[in-house]
């Protein structure tokens, strides 16, 4: 079954409309992961610093 040839098929606006609330909640989003793999990162530096400070101290 195959459309009439002469049918052309519009752009779907409720995506258009979205996009406005989508992108920002995306951006902070993206914001929050970034904050949180840096502070993920800082604290496995801190604990490793740790370690070995505790390493030094009992050798």
């Amino acid at each position: 079954m195959t459309p009439p040839p002469n049918v052309i098929y519009l752009a779907d606006h409720s995506v258009v409309l979205a996009l406005p609330a989508v992108i920002p909640a995306l951006l902070i989003a993206l914001v929050v992961i970034v904050i949180v793999v840096r502070d993920r990162r800082a604290e496995r530096a801190e604990n490793e610093l740790k370690d070995a400070n505790d390493r030094e101290d009992t050798a």
